[in-house]
């Protein structure tokens, strides 16, 4: 056969390897999607740098290949760049670099994680950290209704002596939580105090995580340096899935000793990969192209709550990055009501009265949510019946 034809047969032509949207209607048509998404920042699709990266991308075995893999090295050594830490380790998913973090930290139990009652660790990773790491938690109610402070921390950490109690071995943060910031003056605090705490002699001194799945809008957002925020703690996962629109997976980073240990528990959660090297290179072009646009998501996300706040809305949480928090409640709104304005007008959103902004959301997206709600607040204080029917929906 014609070698030209062949190439032109396995999609191998030169323009094969430049990748533009117009060429496939099914992206394009997701990207439209996405921006009318309000779910999450994880509903994002990959950009044409992205795609492009995935093209361009090394297919390396990150398992069986000694050096690992080119394009998997190049992010983790960015985001050792970037958060001062030591070493990095690429994991599928933010759930998966979590519970690697904090199985890596814990030993043999009896143990305790101290965390947020809301923390994503505990609520929303399927009951991993009873099953992987033997632990129990220490659920924390943050007393100014926000986040957590030294005071909280005080009053429940567990110490070592009392065989009644397990001992914390491990204080859990998160950055953002549901949109709020955890400001680096009490995370600096709460580091302070916990890795000065007395422990018996055998033992290491309480490790210090981080969710840090949304770390970048935090930091960006508070105005703070990124390294030194990190320093505050021992290990933190970054979701490059979410604020940056990756189209999937996490990286985790601390100690060179802390992530040789972590990749055991990698491999043991069903981590190990053949040529990740096409995502690791997909986040990495995300981290490029669009950590400068999150001043631009926030402002939109202010914009818009300070828009529904004068409909009569109003707030479970303060609006600080990308999220508002309704507070559907106490306004009488029932959630599938809610569900069901926004559809009416092609917005997609959970039930729980979140909403998501990131840097695919569209102009057009936002005027159909303002749209949808405006028109449920003046139904609902006209007295029309609005549904009420039982809605399920989740969210991370």
């Amino acid at each position: 056969m014609n070698p030209h034809r062949l190439a032109q047969l396995l999609g191998l032509e030169q323009n094969a390897y430049s990748f533009r949207y117009n060429q496939t209607p099914k992206l394009k048509d997701a990207l439209e999607k996405a921006g009318r998404d309000f779910r999450s920042d994880v509903v994002t699709v990959p950009t044409e740098g992205m795609m492009q990266a995935i093209i361009e991308a090394s297919v390396g075995d990150d398992i069986y290949d000694p050096e690992g893999d080119a394009s998997v090295n190049t992010l983790q050594n960015k985001l050792v760049e970037l958060s001062g830490k030591e070493a990095a380790l690429w994991t599928l998913s933010g759930t998966m670099g979590n519970q690697i973090c904090l199985r890596t930290h814990l030993t043999q139990p009896p143990h305790t994680v101290l965390l947020d009652h809301r923390a994503h660790v505990q609520c929303w990773e399927s009951g991993a950290l009873p099953v992987f790491s033997q632990a129990a938690v220490t659920q924390v109610h943050p007393q100014n209704g926000v986040h957590l402070t030294l005071e909280d921390v005080k009053r429940n950490i567990i110490a070592d002596g009392n065989i009644h109690f397990p001992p914390t071995r491990v204080v859990s943060l998160e950055n953002t939580l549901s949109g709020t910031i955890l400001p680096l003056k009490d995370a600096k605090e709460i580091s302070e105090f916990v890795r000065s705490f007395p422990v018996s002699a055998d033992q290491r001194p309480i490790a210090m995580h981080l969710d840090g799945a949304r770390l970048f809008d935090a930091v960006v957002a508070e105005g703070v340096d990124l390294k030194e925020y990190c320093a505050c703690f021992d290990s933190i996962s970054f979701c490059l899935a979410k604020g940056v629109g990756a189209p999937m997976g996490s990286v985790i980073v601390g100690n060179k000793r802390f992530i040789e240990r972590a990749k055991w528990f990698r491999k043991m959660f069903g981590g190990g990969t053949r040529q990740p090297g096409m995502m690791a290179a997909a986040a990495s072009a995300a981290l490029d192209q669009t950590l400068s646009r999150l001043p631009v998501v926030h402002a939109m996300t202010a914009s818009v709550a300070k828009e529904l706040e004068t409909m009569g809305y109003k707030f479970a949480l303060p609006v600080q990055t990308n999220m508002i928090v309704l507070d559907l409640e106490v306004v009488g709104i029932p959630p599938a009501a809610f569900v069901g304005y926004c559809k009416n007008n092609l917005i997609a959103v959970f039930p729980n009265g979140r909403l998501v902004f990131h840097h695919q959301t569209s102009q057009d997206g936002t005027l159909r949510l303002l749209k949808a709600l405006r028109q449920l607040m003046s139904d609902k204080e006209a007295g029309i019946h609005l549904i009420d029917d039982r809605v399920a929906g989740g969210y991370s």
